[in-house]
């Protein structure tokens, strides 16, 4: 449907890269202490944007696995586009290793690529000049009780996260059941 379409091109979308570090250890906590993240500012224009922030994702009670994950946004994600994983994380690496001291090669490492995801090219939605929060509601309507949406960007409560797409997933389901429809077996 046209108006669909409309809708779909006026939500504006995003980018954001992660990159997950699974650690044999944890080398940060003695120098952050409590805290849950920690970060820094890049030292030129060229890199902002680029591992400015850190989140601790290790188990509260201490024991492993010992994980950080970081973020690659704003200007930074063209870098991403064009550079391998593997070098993604060695240039984590050494900055982890010129803020903190005997940092270890990570054990595994995670790295997303969106933008080169030929389903999606894409990490989330906002409401971009032009349309209105309502949007996402929109986005939510059935196309003639046949064609159903989910996902962040149709939930006006919960957008751009998890959470949201979720919650999306399952209104959809609750719609599908409620019209009758059967759920073939899998």
């Amino acid at each position: 449907k046209q108006w669909y379409q409309r809708r779909v091109r006026g939500m504006g979308v995003g980018i954001i890269e992660k990159v997950a570090l699974k650690f044999p250890r944890n080398f940060w906590s003695e120098k952050i202490k409590d805290s849950q993240f920690f970060g820094h500012v890049p030292s030129t224009e060229e890199l902002r944007g680029m591992f400015t922030i850190f989140y601790d994702l290790t188990n509260p009670d201490g024991n492993g696995p010992h994980v950080l994950v970081t973020v690659i946004c704003g200007e930074a994600v063209s870098y991403r586009k064009e550079t391998s994983s593997s070098a993604i994380v060695s240039n984590c690496l050494t900055l982890l290793r010129n803020m903190f001291r005997d940092v270890p090669n990570p054990t595994d490492y995670w790295v997303t690529n969106w933008s080169r995801d030929k389903y999606s090219r894409m990490a989330y939605s906002y409401v971009s000049v032009g349309t209105q929060a309502k949007d996402y509601s929109t986005l939510a309507d059935d196309i003639e009780e046949k064609v159903f949406f989910a996902g962040e960007a149709t939930n006006r409560r919960f957008p751009q996260t998890v959470t949201g797409a979720y919650l999306s997933g399952v209104r959809e389901a609750c719609k599908i059941v409620e019209r009758g429809f059967s759920i073939p077996d899998l």
